[in-house]
């Protein structure tokens, strides 16, 4: 036996019972195939080292961060289809760095720092359609969407501006899976080196063939890594989300890191239609009913009493399959029990997240929103399956949300669930900066939180280069 694979092997990895079973044997009684990427496990034992808590607060550790990573790295800045037509453009925020994604032809994307290069005003101030050029609300500078300096009024008097020379400075900019990625770094890797073997992972269930039906995007009072963390483990579904416990057994979880040198990401597949271990009295029965309650929330013409045909995960799922079917007019037919049903979360560094299946086809990026620590941006996407035949509705307008703004109040049912996570970041924040000093740093489980220890590994790896 390797050494590696005698590390794969020396802990336990999730927890399962006769009724709720973890996910790996869970998935061996689909009913369908599953795709082979979502067959295989890939969990090394990370170890049990502490997190400083001054990762979260230091206004060093966040400087550093900026230059980095924010500077340094691919991130996404928007969906394809928010900015669908020639001149539509996006204007992207992370820390202190302010950036303008315009579609410049019909296939193609550029982005800028959003700055004008005559006296330093944010030269696009917000989100936009059509545009044939973007103007400086200061002094009338203007520039193409091809960055090119079109105008500025008394030429005469600038003897060193050579309109060749003043072009916008633009960053990379690069497609995957209908998402807009930039990266700062002109000399950085291509985004393809960065996404590494992930794309595969899609293949069965390919992002670029969804569209968004909402964007809603919230500041919230923590640190950036606070917020994601929040989401890269379902250890907190007991008590932050007790109304999920009938049918999800966040305990048979299975996690997987995926380490590839120039790529970094992770997955959590949580199962749905079990009942949690931590719920008495639980039957397998009574899991399937609150699952079906729970998908058949999508309808508000269908009976709430669980039809006789639904009888155990298969039946739920293949009832999704026809609904889904009607609903978005494409074929579900080869998807597993698994990709209907179940919460399977991807996360790629620094901050992206994207969800595979129909079970929660979310998609999450976290990011500081300004120069310190202290707050950050949480933008969700609910992505839905473009007809077969067709284009999809237009993309909606992202809403804004401040941090005492309630996502219920947009979304609906299931912002409760964000909101409840965000009632703990705020105080996870003050936590952080009231750590007694012993122990010496956060606590993380060695499995079911070794997502956030990996993101870990991969921040220090990079701060460090």
């Amino acid at each position: 036996m390797s050494h590696v694979q005698q590390e794969f092997n020396e802990f336990q990895r999730g927890l399962g019972t006769e009724l709720a079973p973890n996910w790996r044997d869970l998935a061996a009684k689909d009913s369908k195939p599953l795709p082979p990427l979502l067959q295989t496990e890939s969990s090394p034992n990370l170890g049990t080292g502490k997190i400083p808590p001054e990762r979260y607060t230091s206004q060093e550790f966040h400087d550093q961060e900026v230059e980095k990573i924010w500077k340094r790295t691919w991130q996404v800045a928007c969906r394809e289809e928010e900015i669908p037509n020639v001149g539509d453009h996006f204007v992207y925020r992370v820390a202190n760095l302010n950036f303008v994604i315009v579609r410049n032809t019909p296939s193609t994307f550029k982005a800028f720092w959003n700055v004008c290069l005559h006296r330093g005003r944010c030269l696009v101030d917000q989100d936009g359609k059509g545009a044939k050029h973007f103007k400086c609300g200061y002094h009338s500078w203007t520039w193409d969407i091809n960055g090119e300096l079109a105008f500025y009024p008394g030429a005469w008097d600038f003897p060193d501006v050579e309109p060749e020379k003043y072009k916008l400075r633009e960053v990379q900019a690069d497609t995957w899976g209908g998402f807009v990625f930039i990266n700062p770094d002109k000399h950085a890797l291509p985004l393809a080196k960065h996404l590494g073997s992930m794309p595969k992972h899609f293949e069965n269930w390919p992002l670029d063939k969804r569209y968004a039906i909402w964007h809603v995007q919230k500041r919230i009072n923590a640190n950036w890594k606070v917020t994601m963390e929040a989401f890269l483990e379902a250890y907190h579904l007991m008590q932050t989300h007790p109304q999920a416990l009938p049918s999800v057994g966040e305990h048979a979880t299975q996690y997987d890191i995926y380490d590839e040198d120039t790529a970094y990401f992770s997955r959590s597949i949580t199962p749905v239609g079990i009942p949690s271990k931590h719920l008495r009295d639980a039957t397998a029965m009574s899991a399937i009913a609150h699952v079906w309650g729970l998908v058949n929330a999508l309808r508000a013409d269908q009976a709430n009493e669980l039809p006789s045909e639904i009888k155990d995960r298969a039946s739920v799922a293949e009832w999704r399959r026809n609904f889904m079917k009607q609903l978005t007019h494409a074929d579900y037919a080869s998807l597993s029990d698994a990709e209907m049903l179940d919460s399977i979360q991807y996360w790629l560094f620094p901050n992206f997240c994207p969800w595979y299946g129909e079970g929660l086809p979310l998609t999450y990026v976290f990011r500081p929103d300004s120069s310190s620590p202290e707050t950050s941006y949480f933008d969700i996407w609910m992505l839905v399956r473009s007809p077969d035949q067709g284009a999809p509705p237009p993309a909606p307008q992202m809403v804004k949300l401040g941090p005492d703004d309630k996502f219920e109040q947009v979304i609906g049912a299931m912002g409760l669930i964000f909101d409840q996570d965000d009632e703990n970041m705020p105080f996870v924040q003050k936590g952080m900066h009231t750590w007694p000093g012993d122990p010496e740093g956060v606590t993380l489980g060695r499995y079911q939180e070794s997502r956030i220890r990996f993101f870990h590994q991969v921040l220090m790896k990079v701060l460090k280069a």
